[in-house]
């Protein structure tokens, strides 16, 4: 009978050691949970700093996710295409709403991939100078001058055009009080 008492103060003992664990264990992963969806807070705005403009949103695509278009250029990349026929195929997409969006996929594909020709159209893209449609892509006259200093790194004098054009869209900005244009322009300097 001695022997079966001196058992359970062990027993006793363990139970409340995997019961503290546990409620330490939650515990943590209870807070730990909680640190990643906290939002960051927005800081208040400096009174001698004037607010920064809101950039507008594109528009919503016109188009289904699945657009016939769109959906062509999704098989094209997935069965491996090389960037060269990538190019050709953006070029050739029928004239249909979500045109700018397939495109846009093809080109950057093969503009990453070091296709010249896809870096100047990518830029083309992102350039707010270039009228031409973009689709969704949010235009970012920074994102532009990348691709097109980088289409100019492989050979594409076209380039110079297009940031010509840029640059002084970028100096408007800067006279408007853009610091993002700001920015921007100590790059060509």
């Amino acid at each position: 009978m001695a022997h079966s008492n001196y058992k359970r103060p062990w027993l006793l003992i363990a139970v409340i050691i995997i019961g503290l664990l546990m409620i330490i264990g939650v515990g943590y992963w209870l807070l730990k949970g909680d640190s990643e969806t906290v939002r960051p807070t927005a800081h208040p705005r400096m009174a001698n700093l004037p607010p920064k403009p809101e950039q507008p949103l594109p528009p919503p695509p016109s188009y289904a996710p699945d657009a016939p278009v769109l959906e062509q250029a999704r098989e094209a990349l997935r069965k491996g295409i090389s960037p060269a026929e990538a190019v050709k195929l953006a070029k050739a997409l029928p004239d249909r709403p979500e045109r700018a969006d397939a495109a846009f996929l093809l080109l950057e594909y093969a503009a990453e991939s070091g296709n010249a020709v896809a870096a100047l159209d990518v830029g083309r893209y992102y350039d707010p100078a270039n009228e031409e449609p973009s689709g969704s892509i949010r235009k970012n006259p920074t994102t532009a001058f990348e691709w097109y200093q980088e289409a100019l790194s492989k050979g594409q004098k076209d380039a110079h055009n297009h940031l010509a054009k840029l640059r002084l869209w970028v100096e408007e900005k800067a006279k408007q009080g853009s610091s993002q244009a700001n920015e921007l322009l100590k790059s060509w300097r």
